[in-house]
């Protein structure tokens, strides 16, 4: 079952392979389902805040489905396309890649375009539910509200004995907008330039490091609310700046490590989002899971999350009421988690997966702290 998640993978984490003819289209999908088991809400991504899990059970939150089209122009070059539609999104079609790619040999290979944003160990097919071993990626861990960049990406490739390396470096921009929640967004442009590293020891053991880095401009009612309000009691000079919207400088840095073992797999990440001058907290947040194929067809799972945010750069601004706000939404937290699943091969294309999810933490004003069970449909075609 390895082989074929894995080859599910390759759908989207590199161009799909070359046939016969000059073009080839696949396509994914999940059908994902599920409920909280009280009143509070569980919104499970980052991006798109709209799709939410409540006491009432819901199919929009997280299913999706995509369709990736591949153009062979000759036997190097080649065009990438893959549309993807969101129920949290209303259905609206969205095209995360679009990218122009050109293979200079077997060890070199550059892409330019609309590029799928590499932070992740799992960024290239996080999407793919059915190359994953979860219904998703553990969101804490998952937290950049980002998905997609116009830029040049190169990759390069090389072994070394038993080792496999593999290393990325991009730079481009990135014009995205994060639905928070409903009746809010967060918009953001951003200058950036990121690079990762991944080593691979005897097929068994990979060890994985990105560092990105960029120049943010912010787009937010609320943002521009607190600023102006800080400016009319005039509070400090550097409360203020940390208040700004306009060139932020951010920088996320993430240590991936996958182990694979007879029946055993451990994968985790440790992720880190900083901001050099600002009031927006540092978050810290990372995962293990352990995936244990009993037979062929059943592999349940166990994950374990953590979230260690540290408060943003606040200073006091003369206004008792406005600060203690202030430190509610841009203040420290702590939050732990656990997640208990299953996932079981239906078909060689189609997979069934269960989870149980349970949350807490210590942040304020947090709607999305509570116990989810989630089941999904995954497959690719």
């Amino acid at each position: 079952m390895k082989k074929t998640i894995f080859a599910a993978g390759l759908l989207a984490a590199s161009p799909l392979i070359a046939h016969a003819t000059d073009y080839s289209v696949k396509g994914f999908g999940s059908l994902i389902g599920g409920l909280t088991t009280d009143q509070n809400e569980f919104r499970p991504h980052v991006k798109y805040g709209g799709g939410k899990y409540d006491e009432s059970f819901s199919l929009d939150a997280e299913s999706h489905f995509g369709v990736q089209f591949r153009a062979d122009i000759t036997d190097k070059l080649y065009a990438n396309v893959q549309v993807i539609t969101r129920g949290a999104y209303n259905w609206r079609p969205e095209l995360p890649w679009a990218y122009i790619g050109y293979n200079f040999n077997d060890n070199i290979q550059l892409k330019a375009g609309r590029l799928k944003a590499p932070f992740y160990l799992y960024s290239d097919y996080q999407d793919v539910g059915y190359a994953l071993p979860w219904i998703s990626p553990p969101r804490n861990a998952y937290m950049v509200p980002i998905d997609a960049i116009d830029g040049v990406n190169v990759i390069g490739n090389f072994s070394r004995g038993q080792f496999e390396h593999v290393i990325e470096a991009w730079v481009g921009h990135i014009d995205d907008t994060q639905n928070k929640y409903e009746a809010q967004a967060l918009g953001t442009e951003i200058d950036a330039f990121g690079f990762s590293y991944a080593t691979t020891y005897n097929d068994w053991l990979m060890v994985r490091y990105t560092y990105n880095e960029g120049d943010v401009d912010l787009y937010s009612d609320d943002i521009d609310t607190i600023h102006s309000t800080l400016i009319a009691i005039g509070a400090p000079n550097e409360m203020i700046a940390n208040t700004t919207s306009e060139e932020v400088r951010g920088s996320f840095s993430g240590l991936a490590l996958k182990a694979e073992f007879d029946k055993l797999t451990i994968i985790a990440e440790l992720n880190q989002l900083e901001w050099h001058t600002n009031i927006f907290p540092h978050q810290k947040r990372g995962y293990i899971s352990a995936i244990y194929q009993v037979t062929e067809k059943f592999t349940p799972y166990l994950t374990l999350m953590k979230n260690n945010d540290s408060a943003g750069d606040l200073q006091p601004s003369g206004n008792p009421a406005l600060d203690a706000e202030l430190a509610a939404g841009f203040g420290a937290s702590d939050t732990t988690a656990w997640a208990i699943g299953g996932r079981y091969e239906l078909m060689p294309n189609v997979a069934l997966k269960a989870e149980y999810q349970s949350q807490s933490s210590d942040a304020y004003h947090i709607e999305d702290v509570s116990d989810t069970v989630r089941v999904a449909v995954d497959f690719v075609f």
